[in-house]
């Protein structure tokens, strides 16, 4: 059994797709124990710091990286790994990185990351051809992210291509965990519509805005099934008994959220008011493994205790244990909300662009509105809202905590309901096979 995942952004930089990989690797795992896992990977080296059981193969060429390393990295920890990786980025961030520390293989950057390749020039080849590879495999899945959507155009030809081939070759073909939309772009829904409705199965994390924008691009409603967010289960498996005394903060500044260093300004008197108030500590919970995240939090909580992680490349399930030091979660990132909502912790969700309007709404749908309440970034009285949606969070903290660990419950049901789903149909055609041999 073969399968290979796909994130459509091959960095591994973002914690909460790292997360969606992780638990399609394992739910998989629990059906074809024995199965070879390969990803898609421009980054081998941070692939393998978090999923050390799988094989990182090129997105264009789909050969394995280092072969030969691969078996001499077997025998050194992972642990280990990850420490040569964080010294090395604190010498390089010193300037001294080049002349103290070697490069550990000439196909990445010192950052741990080459550029995405290009696809190969010759356009005229059919996808098929281009991504013959795929034909190897007993299942192709895209693992979970919010990369269906206009401001992930960069990626998702390539992404789409790599779809038709496998449907071409006879591929199962499966995308889990997607989070969708927006989608306006003329281009990119002419591409969409062309290849989403031959995937066997779409698993989709929020229903109210993805159904019917799936339904325009003429998906069958059969193949798709609602599973909420991947991430969600171990955030849930790791919650704890009692409720937390921190207010936990993540951020992301980037053109896609339209939230800038001004939002961090407006809402500072807020965050910091209500810590003082209640005496909490704040609790960094950075998504991006960029240093970007963790500063933004840093600047917010400037002259505040802050608990954080010195870390680069922090451990998903470190991440989520801090968050389960929190009371409330401020956060303007998707997954900062699920690995606290899975937690039964009510969120406060900050939005500025529709992509991420919708991201959050769609979160606040499948847990309940009081428990992930959604501020717009341009609200001229955002203060004074902030303030006021924290005070209520935090006093409602442990009587939301039920109905959210509830609704988590739920959504990990319909993922793991689906995940069967997927196992059914991939054996079915394996017995097909069988059988016509």
């Amino acid at each position: 059994m073969r399968i290979l995942f796909d994130q459509s952004v091959h960095d591994h930089k973002n914690l909460g797709n790292n997360s969606l990989l992780e638990v399609a690797r394992d739910r998989f795992k629990e059906f074809w124990p024995h199965a070879s896992f390969n990803v898609l990977s421009i980054a081998p080296n941070f692939c393998k710091i978090y999923l050390d059981d799988v094989q990182p193969v090129d997105p264009v060429t789909f050969s394995a990286y280092r072969e030969k390393f691969d078996r001499f990295y077997r025998y050194i920890p992972n642990s280990a790994w990850r420490l040569v990786y964080e010294v090395r980025e604190v010498l390089r961030q010193s300037g001294e990185s080049e002349k103290a520390t070697p490069q550990l293989t000439n196909e990445i950057s010192t950052t741990g990351e080459r550029h995405e390749p290009a696809p190969p020039s010759e356009i005229a080849l059919m996808a098929s051809e281009r991504y013959q590879e795929i034909a190897q495999y007993d299942l192709y899945a895209p693992t979970g992210g919010g990369y269906l959507c206009d401001s992930d155009k960069r990626f998702l030809f390539a992404l789409f291509d790599r779809l038709e081939a496998a449907h071409t070759w006879g591929v199962r073909t499966v995308m889990v965990g997607q989070g969708i939309g927006p989608l306006d772009d003329p281009d990119l829904r002419r591409r969409a519509s062309e290849v989403l409705p031959n995937l066997d199965y779409l698993l989709i994390r929020e229903e109210k805005l993805t159904r019917p924008l799936l339904k325009s691009l003429g998906v069958p409603p059969e193949k798709v099934l609602m599973t909420g967010d991947d991430a969600i289960e171990p955030a849930y498996l790791a919650r704890k008994d009692k409720v937390g005394q921190g207010i936990g903060l993540s951020l992301r500044v980037a053109a896609y959220t339209a939230f800038n260093r001004s939002h961090i300004d407006a809402i500072r008197p807020a965050v910091i008011g209500a810590a003082e108030k209640y005496g909490a500590t704040l609790v960094s919970a950075p998504i991006d493994a960029n240093d970007a995240d963790k500063e933004y939090i840093a600047e917010l909580s400037k002259g505040y205790k802050l608990i954080a992680s010195w870390r680069k490349f922090e451990r998903i399930p470190t991440l989520i244990d801090r968050i389960s030091l929190c009371r409330i979660m401020i956060t303007g990132t998707f997954h900062g909300a699920v690995f606290a909502l899975s937690q039964g912790i009510p969120v406060i969700g900050l939005a500025n662009s529709i992509e991420y309007q919708n991201k959050l709404s769609g979160l606040a749908a499948e847990f309940g509105s009081e428990g992930c309440k959604i501020l717009k970034l341009e609200d001229e009285h955002l203060e004074e809202h902030l303030a006021r949606a924290i005070d209520f969070a935090w006093s409602a903290a442990e009587r939301l905590r039920p109905q959210l660990l509830q609704n988590a419950k739920r959504q990990i049901e319909l993922g793991r309901t689906a995940y069967r789903k997927i196992f059914s149909l991939v054996e079915s055609k394996i017995e097909a096979e069988k059988s016509a041999s």
